[in-house]
């Protein structure tokens, strides 16, 4: 007999989930045969349980150091967006969208209480399914915001971006604010805050001259460095000789070294990410006697310390997006299927904010 709540989402019999797992170690960048599509049938939904449907898909760069932590056969993990279909839980009505971290899975049975990977649901405003020939896509309705937005500039990205700026580097206005992977879901809701909420000179360090010439064009910023192409140290140095005062780092390796260099006594960082090691390269050695010498701060962190305070987060955000303050982007692409193209595409230096895939 099939489950009730199958009847319930108009299945004739238990949903057919799709799954990406790992199949074997990874070397490197993600290749073919890495991880393959498995497949599973969901048991009768329990008392407390609600069925989410998938929606949008989270593609990140921390995902390759997460990998090596996996046992074979595991789901890949990610945040999703998903669409309640069906609910035994109060806290989780049908029709309403969730936050969670579900994995690379087309469907999943969850009942909200996990501790370590918390779900919640998303604010009323985040309300909308559509793509980018929509015209709702754009920042003219603010009552339908694309729902993916709980992924970037509404989600982790844009939380981290704003605690790492407001609570760790605090930088006040005037002061000289460096932005590493700053075209990245992360780097570029931060170089946004420190230029355009806070006031500070900004100076983005990026792979592309697209990409700082967005930035440039869009956000604002006061310049950027094409680490491809120059000495990131000497041209820092040219383009703030009254020196550093804030670093936001999302690279680590020599980008974070050269910026150290041109960093003022008691200068702060911020350690967000190391997009420079996470496919197993040799990782630079960082100049401790620098740190020594100007007696900087250097703090990591991750956006969970702050969990309880993350609708704040979100809240704020949205006020300046409303505002156009803050702009949100996206690298999108549709397919479930098209999962490993995407992974691999977040480590050609082709990918602009944050990229996502969304199931159809």
């Amino acid at each position: 007999m099939a489950p009730l709540w199958a009847f319930l989402t108009g299945q004739k019999r238990g949903i057919q989930v799709k799954k990406w797992v790992l199949k074997r170690r990874m070397k490197g960048l993600p290749k073919k045969g890495d991880m393959e599509l498995k497949f599973e049938t969901l048991p009768e939904l329990q008392e407390g349980q609600y069925l989410a449907k998938a929606v949008y898909f989270s593609v990140d760069p921390t995902l390759r150091l997460i990998i090596d932590t996996l046992a074979l056969g595991s789901v890949l993990p990610c945040a999703q967006i998903a669409k309640i279909r069906a609910s035994k839980n109060k806290n989780y009505p049908v029709g309403a969208y969730v936050h969670g971290y579900f994995g690379w899975r087309t469907y999943t049975i969850d009942d909200g209480c996990s501790r370590e990977n918390p779900t919640y649901l998303l604010p009323t405003y985040l309300n909308a399914e559509f793509g980018e020939d929509d015209p709702d896509y754009t920042n003219a309705n603010f009552n339908r915001i694309r729902a993916s937005y709980g992924l970037g500039i509404l989600g982790m990205p844009g939380i981290a971006a704003y605690f790492g700026m407001m609570e760790i580097l605090h930088p006040q206005e005037d002061e000289v604010v460096v932005v590493s992977t700053a075209a990245g879901a992360v780097g570029s809701m931060a170089t946004q805050i420190a230029k355009n909420i806070l006031g500070c000179k900004v100076i983005a360090i990026t792979g592309k001259n697209s990409k700082g010439d967005f930035l440039l064009d869009y956000y604002a910023i006061d310049d950027y460095i094409n680490y491809t192409t120059h000495d990131v140290e000497a041209k820092l140095n040219i383009l703030a000789p009254e020196g550093v005062d804030c670093y936001f780092d999302n690279a680590g390796g020599e980008i974070s070294n050269a910026v150290i260099a041109n960093m003022n006594n008691f200068g702060r960082i911020a350690q967000c990410g190391a997009t420079s090691a996470y496919c197993g390269d040799r990782p630079a050695k960082i100049s401790q006697w620098q740190i020594i010498q100007k007696q900087l701060t250097v703090e990591g962190f991750h956006c969970t310390r702050w969990h309880d305070r993350w609708f704040e987060a979100m809240d704020s955000m949205h006020r300046w997006w409303r505002g156009h303050t803050l702009m949100g982007a996206e690298t999108s692409s549709k397919g479930f299927l098209n999962f490993r193209e995407a992974f691999r595409y977040v480590f050609t230096n082709s990918s602009l904010g944050k990229v996502i895939i969304s199931r159809k």
